[in-house]
């Protein structure tokens, strides 16, 4: 153990704290001086809440402010119907009988794919300069915010509604999703084959498959897979209908999201408004969890509403017993869900059964309460998945499912990223190609980094050193870094939960940065393009937009300035 005084250092000499012991200095003792010190687990994870922050105060906005907020809602506005139009030619199409010709506008566009997308992207840059804009007026800054959290709510169905109908954004994926919700459907196993090879190569869904997924085995759990199979069973398997159904689940799974996250926020002394505005109204949520229908959406509200069911079991222990009971059953069987979904989902079990487990260690020995905690939480998994699989009728195969996305190189991985460099490098060196097996190598070392980082915030969340709700969001954030595939969206996982407790400008200003950049960096389709095509598309959508900001600044000092005020 050090000194309390020097433990907060990084770096430690233990020549001090021994000579503070009056003890000689242990030679091993000497040889490890220079290593880094981990302090107590969630000691710097913690500080990304500041409590003393008066944050989760209001105010009303004066006249002027409340024009400034309602204009750039309009502009945020604008922008989304930018994408919608711009998406029935540039969005991701299927690819046979594209059916999208036949909505309002959708010939015209569907001839022009660079405009298209052009149209698309300038809708986004209008998207992101309004989000950004609204920071002040929600209070990120640590200052009262001037606008509720019904206004932000507001905001993001006035920007989510002109995306409902129009093709699906920046990825191909929904329409594998599609394709396993017919299989499903129809009974057949969707962990046997990949839809091509269950399908067949002419079936509708099964040809709009991207390639990765065509022949590969659904990754996915029985809820998702449930989901799509109710949706296959609605919509007749019909490419529209069954876009808009997703597409409308998502945006009930962000809606509970969105309850979660204000409830946690108000549990953390958090502003809701800001909350709302960094998580749900966030514009990787819009474009990625709206737009491109992944199923983070479903995955992201039932765990989040999870996790307050599960505090306010908690918290009700010992009081209301019964209450108790209840919510943490609904806690561990939405959670579960949650994973079943996507497995990083199973990871707010063990937050939620930490906080159980030092609720229970108040009455109890800790040793007892961590051994009841965990069982309680492990028969909720387990009860939970085996109701679920027997109600969809879907086995298990999601368990040895979950590699498939391994063989996907993402530039966004680190793991991933030191493998090839390193790989390249030997091949400069002749020493050949060895890059698949230094990716098993960095992979599995990042996976087993973020497993100890992991254990080390269930450990400060049962100590009290961290509130389980930053825990959760730091060991996702971790987790998300060193993650064999990493896509754009992928960082929401963390983001959303962080944004009821992480309440620090820095991570606030470090989260709209990430936000605001990787926005622009997925093409609409979602498919790679000429290099050449892609040089027009940015440059028409970046002159287009420098235009257009040029105008909103002259119209601004001209007589804007006046109006709003």
């Amino acid at each position: 153990m050090c000194a309390p005084d020097l433990c907060r250092n990084r770096f430690v000499d233990f020549s001090v704290v021994n000579a503070r012991r009056r003890l000689p200095l242990p030679s091993v003792t000497r040889a490890a001086r220079v290593l880094p010190r981990l302090g107590r687990p969630g000691s710097r994870s913690a500080e990304l809440h500041e409590s003393s922050l008066i944050d989760a105060s209001s105010t009303r906005p004066s006249i002027a402010e409340a024009n400034r907020f309602a204009l750039l809602r309009w502009f945020g506005l604008v922008g989304t119907i930018l994408m919608g139009l711009g998406g029935l030619g540039g969005g991701a199409m299927p690819v046979v009988g594209n059916p999208y010709v036949h909505l309002p506008g959708g010939a015209l566009m569907s001839r022009m794919l660079q405009t298209s997308s052009a149209l698309i992207l300038i809708g986004v840059g209008l998207l992101v300069v309004s989000w950004v804009l609204m920071a002040p007026f929600v209070g990120a800054g640590g200052t009262p915010a001037r606008v509720g959290k019904a206004a932000v709510a507001r905001t993001f169905a006035a920007w989510v509604i002109p995306l409902i109908l129009t093709a699906p954004l920046f990825t191909q994926d929904i329409y594998s999703y599609l394709a396993q919700g017919s299989i499903v459907r129809q009974g057949l196993d969707p962990y046997a084959a990949g839809p091509v090879e269950i399908l067949g190569p002419e079936n509708h869904l099964a040809r709009s498959v991207p390639f990765i997924w065509a022949q590969s085995p659904s990754p996915y759990g029985p809820v998702a897979l449930g989901v799509s199979a109710a949706i296959s069973w609605l919509t007749s398997d019909s490419i529209v209908l069954g876009v808009v159904a997703h597409r409308l689940v998502s945006l009930m799974g962000i809606g509970v999201a969105g309850w979660a996250v204000v409830a946690l926020a108000r549990r953390c002394g958090v502003s809701p408004s800001a909350a709302l505005w960094l998580g749900v109204l966030n514009p990787l949520t819009i474009l990625h969890l709206v737009g491109g229908i992944h199923n983070e959406a479903i995955l992201l509200g039932l765990m989040l509403v999870g996790v307050e069911l599960g505090l306010r079991g908690v918290d009700a222990l010992g009081s209301r017993n019964a209450a108790a009971v209840v919510y943490l059953t609904g806690s561990g069987a939405l959670i579960s869900c949650a994973g079943l979904v996507k497995v990083t989902g199973f990871i707010a079990l063990g937050f939620v059964g930490m906080a159980l487990a030092r609720e229970l260690a108040r009455r109890v020995a800790p040793a007892v309460a961590l051994v009841v905690a965990a069982a309680t939480q492990a028969a909720l998994l387990v009860a939970t998945t085996v109701v679920v699989s027997a109600v969809t009728g879907i086995g298990y195969g999601w368990v040895t499912g979950q590699g498939g996305a391994a063989s996907i190189r993402s530039w966004l991985s680190i793991t991933t990223d030191i493998a090839v460099i390193a790989g390249h490098l030997g091949m400069l060196l002749g020493l050949g190609d060895h890059i698949d097996a230094m990716l098993v190598i960095t992979r599995g070392a990042g996976v087993l980094v973020a497993g100890v980082f992991l254990v080390r915030m269930l450990w400060a969340t049962f100590r009290g050193a961290i509130h389980p709700v930053g825990a959760l969001g730091v060991a996702t954030l971790v987790l998300v870094i060193l993650f064999p595939v990493v896509h754009p969206w992928y960082p929401l996982w963390a983001i959303l939960p962080l944004a009821a407790w992480a309440n620090r400008l820095f991570f606030r200003a470090a989260v709209v940065a990430y936000s605001a950049i990787f926005s622009f960096l997925v093409l609409p389709r979602g498919l790679a393009l000429d290099p050449g095509a892609v040089f027009t598309i940015y440059a028409t959508a970046a002159a287009s937009f420098a235009v257009l900001c040029a105008a909103a600044w002259w119209w601004y000092r001209r007589s804007g300035r006046r109006s709003l005020n």
